[in-house]
């Protein structure tokens, strides 16, 4: 069974699972005293599996410190998964491998939505039962000197690698921005950090960052033209779980669900109540969480669905890199049970 980091471990949180006792009905014979003495055993058993006796602990999986799984971070931190009697164990682990501890049942959930596709291409029965974001948390990054959309035309712009997501989205941005293939460059410069360097050297004049990096570099007198989110649907996280969990623990997934979809509708509602929360997850100061809150906003899932649609980019690239191409988005994901928490939330 694999670990949870230390470092990464949330506070252990305790809640009732919402079952309740009830003392059988007293036979006339049955003293009062008697009576007082079961009441008070009832309570007491009560108040004791309250204190955390019946908390279910809940694995879940996520690459790295990021904004894009932000809503359970905060469904965390706010207490709406102890309100559903889970105790959630975050464990950092890449791609490749929860995909497999996912299928193997090493881990209850996948927060990154790749994991679970690639999981559901290989025919190892995992599912997409909800989204924590519909789109991108990214921003086009550029050069001081570039200030408009004008200026974007032969520029080169850095990509993570060719043909992957970020290298996709890069183009649909550019694209959107009323660039035509052929008017830029693309160049392969790898993680975050490389790119970052790259626009500093001016070996690159933008490129497509994640939250906080793009309000970071924004305050070094970068400009951003443009939020992704904004612009591409393409979910980055959600909840992804084992086809026959699906069946054999449908209480479970649910309280999961209804847990991440407060969180959801805080974001919503309330964003300015999840800053403290942003600063000490991610690490971001007080100048830069309001306007990463500000960006991430627009690409949080309002409702948590998914349609084959929102999945497309993703699933197209993955249908590339396996040659599989005949195989539906539709296997990858099951909404029935969003829709059973969206009913008792009074949601639509």
């Amino acid at each position: 069974m694999l670990r949870p980091r230390k470092s990464l471990q949330p506070h252990v949180c305790f809640a009732l699972r919402g079952k309740h006792f009830f003392p059988k009905r007293s036979e006339p014979q049955m003293s009062k005293r008697l009576l007082t003495a079961a009441v008070i055993l009832l309570v007491s058993r009560h108040a004791d599996l309250a204190h955390g006796a019946e908390a279910r602990k809940v694995a879940f999986s996520y690459s790295a410190v990021s904004m894009t799984w932000f809503p359970v971070k905060v469904a965390l931190e706010k207490g709406f998964f102890r309100n559903e009697g889970i105790e959630p164990q975050l464990i950092q682990m890449n791609g490749n491998i929860a995909t497999v501890a996912l299928a193997n049942g090493h881990i209850d959930f996948s927060l990154n939505i790749s994991p679970v596709l690639n999981g559901a291409m290989q025919g190892l029965g995992t599912k997409l039962v909800a989204a924590l974001n519909s789109r991108p948390l990214f921003a086009l990054v550029v050069r001081p000197e570039i200030r408009s959309p004008a200026d974007l035309k032969g520029k080169i712009f850095a990509v993570s690698s060719f043909g992957n997501t970020q290298a996709i989205l890069t183009e649909k941005h550019l694209q959107h921005l009323g660039l035509r293939k052929g008017e830029y460059q693309l160049l392969a410069m790898g993680a975050t950090p490389a790119r970052s360097a790259a626009l500093e050297k001016n070996l690159a004049q933008g490129s497509l960052m994640p939250l906080p990096t793009n309000v970071q570099l924004e305050n070094r007198g970068y400009h951003l033209l443009g939020n992704t989110a904004e612009i591409v649907v393409n979910p980055i996280a959600g909840l992804g779980v084992r086809e026959d969990k699906i069946r054999l623990e449908r209480d479970l997934i649910k309280r999961v669900i209804r847990a991440s979809l407060r969180s959801l509708q805080l974001l919503q509602t309330d964003p300015r109540d999840t800053l403290n929360i942003l600063m000490h997850w991610t690490g971001a100061n007080e100048k830069d969480a309001p306007r990463s809150l500000e960006l991430a906003q627009p690409g949080f899932s309002k409702n948590g669905m998914l349609t084959d649609e929102d999945l497309a980019i993703e699933w197209g690239f993955i249908q590339q890199q396996t040659k599989k191409t005949t195989v539906p988005v539709s296997v990858a994901h099951d909404m029935t049970l969003l829709r059973e928490a969206q009913a008792e939330l009074g949601m639509r």
